[in-house]
């Protein structure tokens, strides 16, 4: 049988390069990709830690493109030779939810996310649903490609939070994510700050010209104060998930925050007096909601400056050091300072 090389998630700790079977056709809608890039997420890294659902022996990788080479039977709207985005996240499209456009709550999505509980893109192919699958303009190179999904979730929270051109933006944490959701603002907002703890991604927002402050060296509920002339954010995005209430000191009577970031382990204190007192609106939402199209055309007409984003490219046998440069140590699972933003694997 032929064989293929893939990074697969064994258990806690373990990521294993080896070779298995290449997946073949087998329901009507799939669609084998040959893997062109995957991007490494802090997600993964999560996984490895335990710190989020996994399933063991699953191929990770859920932020990739690639080459149409094989189809189903019922397979219409691509074809042999396309390069399609992938969303990983499988939705059923008859639960109430999908039915009821919340989509990002389909029941069917935790068993069936590409790359965390079936095989993904860390491999030199995939098998996907045909209705995952968007295809690539030439404009878009496999290494961005690999990041459609990721803006499509930021996308969500653009539409969420109808930023304005006289808002004043802060986004707490400067990984990928904030990264994009900065990328945005400086666009749109009347001013923008970010905060970091990393040195390394410290660097990164001062190369994208931002305002960035150490929230360990300074307090930020007053820098963002100064930083506004006294009124504070109109719009804060918690990009992290351990700093709510950071957040929630840091918005202005009226403005909006976004807990974006996700850690489940975190707990946090809320007064709801002072929600209801200062007319705070905290938003929630999930993924990406119908956001992958909005995804294509914003890196098609190249809107946002995404040169610094991509730390470096690596080959698929290199993969296991890119969670050391995301700041993981694979020995001890313990963390230290990262050395990248994003980090991507051509195949």
């Amino acid at each position: 049988m032929d064989t293929m090389k893939a990074l697969v998630f064994r258990d806690v700790g373990k990521l294993d390069l080896t070779e298995i079977p290449i997946p073949r056709v087998k329901d009507p809608d799939d669609v084998l990709l040959k893997v062109k890039a995957v991007g490494v997420c802090g997600t993964d890294v999560k996984i490895l830690e335990g710190k989020h659902h996994f399933k063991p022996n699953t191929v990770l990788g859920h932020e990739f493109c690639g080459e149409v080479v094989e189809v189903g039977t019922h397979v219409r709207h691509v074809k042999l030779g396309d390069r399609v985005a992938i969303d990983n996240n499988i939705r059923c499209g008859f639960c109430s939810f999908c039915r009821m456009g919340l989509s990002s709550q389909c029941v069917e999505i935790k068993t069936s996310a590409l790359g965390v509980m079936r095989d993904g893109g860390y491999a030199e192919y995939c098998l996907v649903p045909e209705k995952q699958c968007f295809v690539l303009p030439p404009e878009i190179d496999d290494v961005l490609g690999t990041q459609v999904e990721t803006l499509a979730t930021v996308v969500n929270g653009m539409n969420t939070l109808q930023m304005l051109p006289y808002d004043y933006v802060m986004i707490l944490g400067f990984g990928p994510i904030g990264y994009l959701f900065a990328q945005f603002a400086k666009n749109i907002a009347a001013k923008v700050a970010v905060t970091e703890i990393d040195p390394f991604r410290i660097s990164v927002a001062k190369e994208c010209g931002l305002t960035v402050w150490n929230p360990n060296e300074v307090d930020v509920a007053s820098k963002i104060t100064e930083f506004t002339y006294g009124r504070k954010a109109d719009i804060v995005v918690e990009a992290t998930g351990n700093a709510l209430e950071t957040a929630l000191k840091c918005v202005t009577p009226g403005g909006k925050v976004l807990p974006f970031g996700m850690d489940s382990s975190i707990k946090t204190t809320v007064v709801p007096n002072e929600i209801t007192r200062w007319a705070t609106k905290i938003l929630g939402l999930y993924l990406g909601q119908n956001t992958m199209v909005p995804s294509i055309r914003i890196f098609q007409e190249q809107r946002l400056n995404m040169k610094p984003y991509f730390t470096k490219v690596i080959p698929l046998s290199e993969g296991l050091g890119a969670f050391e440069c995301l700041g993981l140590d694979m020995k001890t699972l313990q963390h230290k300072p990262k050395t990248a933003m994003k980090i991507v694997m051509k195949v």
